[in-house]
This record gives structure tokens, C-alpha cells and sequence, in this order.
């Protein structure tokens, strides 16, 4: 029993030589691993350079130009000292991203003059770049983007859709830039900027107003739907409407030189004031309320 006891504890010897071979498998079951940390070298090299490409640099101020075809007011109003305030305590958080002098002067050779020695012009960040001026900031933090100079106008009526501080005439002429600059059709912007096709057709239409018409529109005396109808007309009819005077509502009766006429009743102030309301739709009240406060101004001024 003893010797049984004592051969069947030998008959591991050979499993364990048995195994030997096993030990050659090892060093190849060990080959994956090597493998795959090969593969993850590439990947982090890789990854690397576009990080460097995205990133932020630091530049003198004054190798900045602000965008000389912005439609955005960079001028030296209330917000933008305020703006500054908030840079001299804060700094400039967002970076500002540009494009290089030679990419802007690719796509606008006529702007050479305007923006002189430049190394870096402004395409977002113009009024950032204008308050940090007025701290003054010597250095400004960069992002570099070349290829965003042909987007240039999307990103601006963008950010309009975002502040809602272009004035209606401002954005329709960025509209316009934006279809040459990038050669798409009024539908297709209207879907990058995010607004309807109707938006974009609307505000285009204000830029086929008269010069008269303009100018009341920019005063406030036509308000945005009037203006966007009557620049949907011929500019003949315009003119034909602008000769009939204020309130130039209605357009002119077929073969005649003057606007149509609606009939009011005028027996007393009250009675006048009820037929207009039924005759007038909201935006034509507002309308004659600022022509009628214009006229009582002109008056008092003369009595005084």
C-alpha cells in the first residue's frame, strides 16, 4: 500500500512534463498583448497633432484686425464699456477665432487696405476684441480657423439668431453676402442659420426698397412688415405709393397715379378715431399714431 501510495503521487512528474509543451504555447498565447499595445501607439500619435491644430495661442494685440465687413456695431457704446469692465476684472474667457491675413485676403482681395499689417483677422469676437482695446489688453488668447472665412456671413447671421442685435436691413444684407460668398440657394442658408425660407426671402425683400422707403424704414416711421410688402412690389409701384404721402398704406388704383382711399367717418374726433380702428389693421394704427405724434410735434415747435 505504501509503494501504491508512493507511485501514485510520481504520476504528476509526467503531467508536469506533459504541460512542458504547454509552456511553448505560452510565448505564443503571450503575442496579443504586445499586439495590442502596438495598435494604441498609432492611435495616440494620431489624436495628437489635431489637438495642437484646435488649440489656443496667445498673440499681441495688435497683430489683430477687427473684421472690416462685419455687420455687427463694434462702435464705443454703453455695453461695450461694460464689456471692458468685465475683461479688465475677468480677462477675455472666450477665445477669439480668427483666420490669417493671407486666407481673409483670398476670399476679400479688396479689403487689403482695411486691414493693413494684420497677421489675424477677427471672424467672432469683434466686440470682445474692441473692449479689450479700451482696457487695454497688450495679448489676446486665439483659435485660428482658415477655413471658416467662407462661412464667415452664416456665422454672423447665427449669431444674430442667438443676440438679436443686427438691425433688419444689417442681417438681409448678410444674407445676401452669405448666398455669393458660398453660391447656395436661399433655402439651403435658411436651413444652416436656422430660420424658414420665408425668413430669408422676407428679409431680402427689404433690400429691394426704394431709397425713400429705406430711409423711413431705418427711422422707424415703416415698421418691418410693412417695409418687407412694399419691397415685394415693383419699384415703380413704390414710387407711385411713396408720391400718394402717408401713410403710404394701399397700393395705387389700377391706371391711376395715386393710392387707393378708404372711406372714414369724420363727424367727430371719437367717431373718426372708432371707423379708423374698423378700416386699419394693427400695424397701419401704429403707423398713423407716429405720423400724427410727428405732425403735433411740428406744431407745437412752430406755436413755440
Amino acid at each position: 500500500m505504501a509503494q501504491d501510495d508512493f507511485y501514485e503521487p510520481a504520476q504528476p512528474a509526467p503531467t508536469l512534463r506533459a504541460a512542458e509543451p504547454l509552456s511553448v504555447d505560452t510565448p505564443s498565447a503571450a503575442v496579443p498583448p504586445p499586439v495590442v499595445e502596438a495598435a494604441a501607439v498609432p492611435e495616440e500619435v494620431s489624436t495628437a497633432p489635431e489637438g495642437d491644430l484646435g488649440g489656443t495661442r496667445t498673440v499681441p494685440i495688435g497683430d489683430l484686425a477687427n473684421n472690416p465687413l462685419n455687420k455687427r456695431h463694434v462702435g464705443g457704446d454703453d455695453e461695450l464699456l461694460e464689456m471692458a469692465e468685465t475683461i479688465r476684472q475677468h480677462g477675455v474667457i472666450q477665445p477669439l477665432v480668427v483666420c490669417s491675413a493671407e486666407a481673409y485676403l483670398a476670399a476679400f482681395p479688396s479689403q487689403r487696405m482695411a486691414i493693413g499689417d494684420a497677421r489675424w483677422i477677427t471672424l467672432i469676437g469683434n466686440r470682445r476684441l474692441a473692449a479689450a482695446r479700451l482696457v487695454p489688453l497688450t495679448e489676446v488668447s486665439i483659435v485660428v480657423n482658415d477655413g471658416q472665412v467662407s462661412s464667415m456671413y452664416e456665422v454672423m447671421l447665427i449669431e444674430n439668431g442667438q443676440r438679436k442685435d443686427l438691425p433688419p436691413v444689417l442681417e438681409a444684407e448678410a444674407i445676401e453676402e452669405a448666398i455669393k460668398a458660398s453660391g447656395i440657394s436661399q433655402r439651403e442658408l435658411a436651413r444652416r442659420i436656422g430660420k424658414s425660407h420665408m425668413y430669408v426671402s422676407q428679409r431680402l425683400s427689404l433690400l429691394k426698397l426704394i431709397p425713400e422707403f429705406r430711409e423711413l424704414f431705418e427711422r422707424g416711421v415703416l415698421k418691418v412688415e410693412r417695409a418687407r410688402q412694399l419691397g415685394e412690389l415693383p419699384q415703380s409701384e413704390q414710387r407711385r405709393i411713396h408720391a400718394g404721402g402717408p401713410p403710404y398704406l394701399s397700393r395705387p388704383v389700377p391706371g391711376g397715379s395715386r393710392p387707393g382711399t378708404r372711406v372714414i367717418r369724420v363727424s367727430s374726433p371719437a367717431v373718426a378715431a372708432e371707423s379708423i380702428r374698423a378700416k386699419f389693421n394693427d400695424d397701419e394704427l401704429s403707423l398713423l399714431v407716429s405720423l400724427l405724434s410727428e405732425q403735433l410735434k411740428l406744431a407745437e415747435s412752430a406755436v413755440g
